[in-house]
């Protein structure tokens, strides 16, 4: 007899282009004398309503509809596509056009005409149905997954005048919330950093000079792009390029898997919207990639695929598969951590992520309910419980970059093959220094994120949060320091006019008259000074200072961390007094607690506690794409 086994389950996620909408291109199989229709106007992505007009036959609530154009083949489908399921409708004109409630938001955008087709509740392996995994993405090594199931927070009233006397009266369900973790990530690259933090740009090391634009704007979440240019027909399936604006910004690089008469089918989503005649540049052979993440104010969410195989491995359709298989859309990572402490390795934890909803692959539920015998039923396909959604299946052979084929099938490129980041491969600078003896560092990512339930129809029997919002942020650190030995110098941490931005370069201590400071019990003055140095003429003297930690597998091959986000903000740029207002949002890092404690611990060591307003991560890799 079979079970499901924590060794044959796996977490996978994608970025979303806009909240909610897990990206999926899937086509399910057309129902025969099933409903159709096309959009009555451009649909973004994030849409939770879409129209229709041109109606024939009938939709019901419950149907599952296909929103996008497709072609006789895939190798003639130029336009993104997608399947949701009807939750609510109204109809105009006598049934002429209707407004659809979709179980989750859209993931691409639709042009006015794109076509609307019902199709049956098969997802899986079907007929291009397995084609397009783009929720293939591994945030690193984990053992535990808090997966984000819906608390559905029942709730018992007390009526007056009742025979319950004492007793409830009556159990109503109230609101629902999603909310999850995976703790303790074991990174191999840096797939799971910037989702706490914002945005990633990604340069090659090396491309060719050809000259390829855009052939018009695209959009955010966009798969397919249409270039011109003298070299356009440089470009073919199998090539990885850098899309990238003409002033250098929103660069990020993406595979060609298909090339139809210069129009390009991506391996992956894009994450930037991009002006026409951005520059396409074909990625040189053997380039490796600088990846930077930056902070934004709206966070991108992601999309959680959990994916359970039944241990006696059995295969088939969605509707008659035991896999068990659960997504969670609309996630915000809330907070979260990256530590590491000696002997260890580097590791990343999505302490609480929020979600907006969940679909699900258990269709049927036919032993209790109404007199059809099923507990909740759709019109097109029977027996169909709360958020039961079409899916594709994950499964192991798809983890990775999204890597297809020229036939449109996911190539398995498997999980990646590189080591770990180890804590005795890095090194921590503060003041531009680098302290030796570090025995611990854990740095936390608040972003005060808030679920907002809002009036409004969602998917069935769904009462979950409308949207979730980020909140204030907030950085923190802590870090366990062994102090060096009591008359050694640290060689000049502290400049007049501030921090020492050039760590290669000793300066002078905190003032000149102090010059012979021992080192040892810097971090002490450190916190009695409370980031204020007292240069200049201004008034805003406290500056804060800097840290950077650096964990380095080999050649080209690295992860910096930068706080704050430049090396020289909370040091000597810009000079006191010079324009007060520049130092506005420009400090550093700030000493809470440095308890010099007497112990028996031998050497002498001192627990940090740090808080500081911004962060920037560089990870340099052989990786092309990020999500």
């Amino acid at each position: 007899m079979g079970v499901y086994r924590s060794d044959q389950a796996q977490l996978t996620f994608a970025a979303e282009a806009a909240q909610g909408g897990d990206p999926e291109m899937i086509e399910g199989s057309l129902v025969s004398s099933g409903g159709t229709g096309a959009l009555t106007a451009d649909t973004n992505a994030g849409s939770r309503k879409i129209s229709i007009d041109g109606v024939s036959n009938t939709f019901t609530v419950g149907d599952f509809i296909r929103i996008g154009t497709i072609d006789s083949t895939a190798a003639d489908t130029v336009v993104e596509h997608e399947v949701r399921r009807v939750e609510a409708m109204a109809s105009a004109g006598g049934n002429s056009t209707n407004t659809f409630t979709l179980d989750r938001p859209t993931a691409f955008f639709h042009a006015n005409n794109e076509e609307v087709k019902e199709v049956d509740g098969i997802g899986g392996d079907a007929t291009r149905n397995d084609n397009d995994k783009f929720l293939t993405f591994i945030p690193g090594v984990y053992e535990t997954i808090e997966t984000p199931d819906p608390s559905m927070s029942i709730e018992g009233r007390r009526f007056l005048s009742t025979t319950a006397k004492r007793n409830v009266s009556v159990y109503y369900p109230g609101q629902h919330t999603l909310t999850g973790g995976v703790s303790g990530i074991v990174l191999l690259n840096g797939w799971p950093l910037r989702f706490p933090i914002g945005s990633i740009t990604t340069t090659p090391s090396a491309t060719a000079t050809d000259t390829i634009l855009l052939n018009g704007a695209v959009r955010k979440g966009d798969v397919y792009i249409t270039c011109d240019g003298a070299n356009v027909g440089n470009l073919a399936a199998g090539d990885y390029i850098q899309i990238v604006e003409a002033d250098g910004t929103k660069s990020e690089v993406r595979r060609i898997i298909k090339d139809t008469s210069d129009t390009f089918k991506l391996n992956y989503p894009l994450q930037f919207a991009h002006a026409d005649n951005a520059v396409i540049n074909e990625v040189s052979a053997g380039a490796y990639y600088t990846h930077v993440i930056n902070e934004e104010v709206d966070l991108d969410t992601v999309t959680w695929h959990v994916h359970m195989k039944e241990s006696t491995e059995t295969t088939g359709t969605t509707l008659t598969t035991k896999n068990f298989d659960r997504r969670y859309v609309g996630g915000m990572i809330g907070s979260s951590t990256i530590a590491a402490e000696e002997g260890g390795m580097i590791t990343v934890s999505w302490d609480s992520v929020n979600f907006l909803n969940m679909v699900h692959n258990q269709a049927n539920q036919t032993t209790v309910g109404a007199a059809s015998g099923d507990l909740y039923y759709g019109a097109s396909v029977t027996a169909n419980m709360p958020r039961y959604g079409v899916m594709q299946q994950i499964d192991f052979d798809d983890v990775g970059e999204p890597s297809h084929n020229a036939a449109s099938a996911n190539d398995g490129t498997g999980y990646p093959t590189t080591s770990p980041y180890y804590f005795s491969e890095g090194t921590i600078k503060f003041f531009g220094v680098e302290f030796a003896r570090i025995r611990s560092f854990s740095l936390s990512i608040s972003n005060g994120e808030e679920p907002r339930y809002y009036m409004g129809k969602q998917g069935a029997r769904a009462r979950g949060p409308f949207e979730i919002k980020e909140g204030a942020r907030e950085y923190s650190m802590s870090a366990t320091v062994v102090l060096p030995d009591a008359n050694k110098q640290a060689g000049a941490i502290i400049t007049a006019n501030g921090l020492d931005s050039d760590s290669s370069t000793p300066d002078d201590s905190l003032t000149s008259g102090n010059s012979g400071q021992d080192s040892a019990t810097e971090l002490f003055k450190q916190l009695l000074l409370e980031g204020d140095y007292g240069a200049g003429g201004g008034t805003i003297h406290r500056r804060g200072f800097t840290a950077s930690l650096k964990f380095e597998r080999g050649t080209n091959d690295y992860i910096v961390i930068d706080i704050p986000t430049s090396t020289n903000s909370g040091g000597g740029s810009p000079v006191e007094g010079t324009d007060n207002t520049n130092q506005l949002n420009k400090q550093g890092i700030f000493i809470n607690s440095a308890p010099h404690a007497v112990t028996t611990d031998n050497p002498f060591q001192v627990d940090l506690d740090m808080i500081f307003r911004s962060i920037k991560i560089t990870i340099v890799d052989s990786v092309p794409v990020y999500p």
